[in-house]
């Protein structure tokens, strides 16, 4: 552990240290505890505003680094700076990469491919099982996925990875401690992502509420992260295309689900698609864009959902059968048809043939 690490936190408790002024200060200083002890003046030449270093020098006195420090490591948090090795290097990348990260669990593999997926929090059957389909394929094939924890499409997206029995990481906007960890209906699934070898993060110190302003700021982690965005359901005014803005900032893929045109969560999916976002409609297509090796996009093998699923799949065969034979077939009704069509379609385990013609993949 660094030397002054208790000192990054105890910068970090004053809120307006944020990304932008913590890297002025590693710049300028050879340490944070000098930057925790500076003058003004060195405060100023390090280009902190003096309105902010005088902000800073009055709240300091109430400041105790070695506090901080004993708080997140009670709470069972890795804590990595932006000057260890470890940290994870596509964040460098960012304009105003987060100075330190409290980590619980397992940071990704500097080589792993990663995926963020986002989308809405009210998300429909549809979306959720687009989600599924998506990302239960891709986390086979080695693709990590990254969220946020949220209801509805962030949920979904974790699940699906641990379903797949891939890596999934949950970048949250307020503490990494259990006790912080938002909803609070979700502290399970973030101890079910620990405990399968994944990890929930923040660059928040331990105890801070997940408040709506931290959610923009936490995107571009989401984003900085991965390979790729995929957007599944969203508004347009959704925090989910702050999440695709950030990621196109970035020089990172964005994909987008489409869906149906009448569905206000299509309007977001449906304005990145005009803007150039790659139309994902299979796992295939975010492997192919991916540019994984062959040998790790090899279609897993097939294990339904449910048995409606399966009975459909069994309907399936090699050479087209329309969606009516599938019914009369499945003796399931015809729009339930084709909603584990749509599955199985997302999944790689059917391919639509055209004119309702559908054969197994």
């Amino acid at each position: 552990m660094r030397h002054d690490i208790a000192f990054w936190l105890g910068l970090l408790r004053f809120p307006k240290f944020g990304a932008v002024r913590m890297s002025k200060m590693m710049n300028a200083f050879p340490d944070m505890e000098q930057a925790f002890g500076a003058s003004r003046e060195a405060l100023v030449a390090a280009g902190i505003e003096p309105f902010i270093a005088d902000g800073f020098l009055a709240e300091r006195p109430t400041i105790d680094p070695a506090r901080e420090l004993a708080r997140a490591q009670a709470a069972g948090l890795r804590i990595v700076t932006r000057a260890d090795g470890d940290y994870p290097p596509a964040l460098l990348t960012l304009f105003d990469p987060p100075a330190v990260l409290f980590v619980r669990g397992r940071l990704p593999d500097p080589a792993a491919t990663l995926l963020a997926v986002v989308g809405s929090r009210h998300a429909t059957p549809y979306g959720l099982e687009c989600t599924r389909g998506l990302c239960v394929p891709a986390a086979r094939a080695g693709v990590g996925v990254v969220s946020g924890l949220a209801y509805g499409i962030d949920a979904a997206a974790h699940e699906a990875a641990l379903e797949a029995g891939g890596y999934t990481l949950a970048v949250l906007g307020g503490g990494a401690d259990e006790e912080s960890v938002y909803p609070t209906a979700h502290r399970a699934l973030a101890s079910r992502i620990v405990g399968a070898g994944g990890a929930v993060l923040s660059e928040y110190l331990p105890g801070t509420a997940s408040l709506k302003p931290h959610f923009p700021v936490r995107n571009r982690i989401i984003a900085g992260l991965c390979r790729a965005t995929l957007v599944v359901e969203a508004t347009e005014q959704s925090g989910s295309l702050i999440t695709a803005k950030a990621a196109l900032d970035a020089g990172r893929d964005v994909f987008a689900v489409p869906g149906p045109i009448a569905s206000p969560l299509s309007s977001g999916p449906h304005a990145l698609l005009k803007n150039g976002a790659l139309c994902a409609t299979s796992a295939a297509d975010i492997l192919e864009a991916l540019a994984l090796e062959p040998s790790a996009v090899s279609a897993p093998a097939y294990e339904p959902l449910d048995a409606e699923e399966a009975r459909v799949w069994r309907a399936l065969s090699a050479s087209p059968r329309h969606v009516d034979e599938l019914v009369d077939a499945t003796g399931l009704p015809a729009p339930r048809v084709s909603s584990l069509l749509s599955r199985l379609e997302l999944g790689g385990h059917a391919r639509d043939a055209g004119g309702l013609y559908y054969v197994r993949a």
